[in-house]
């Protein structure tokens, strides 16, 4: 019994979690959004697309930052999508929003 009352309360809480739109949570910040965008356009998915994808169950923005061999800090945003299976990680630079690196990687 308690394994499946575990078991349907994940399905719920999964298919509320999906449900809508992911990137209202990051509306207050416009850098996150900005990145979220570049990477939208990258899997060639419209900002809206993307922000409501069913297989994307979770978006995660963070500040981050590069530092190069010479010690020179980039500031970026990390973006990950984060899906049933797999999550992708992209570093979007805040200069230009260009994708600098890129990588998915699975569970299994």
């Amino acid at each position: 019994m308690r394994i499946l009352l575990a078991a349907l309360t994940m399905v719920v809480s999964s298919a509320a979690f999906a449900e809508g739109d992911l990137c209202t949570k990051w509306a207050h910040s416009d850098r996150y959004i900005a990145a979220i965008k570049a990477v939208a356009a990258q899997e060639d998915f419209t900002f809206e697309e993307l922000c409501t994808l069913p297989k994307v169950l979770d978006i995660e923005a963070q500040p981050s930052r590069v530092i190069t061999v010479k010690g020179e800090v980039i500031p970026h945003v990390r973006i990950q999508l984060h899906m049933a299976y797999e999550s992708c990680l992209y570093m979007v630079r805040d200069a230009d929003k260009v994708i600098t690196s890129s990588r998915c990687y699975s569970g299994w």
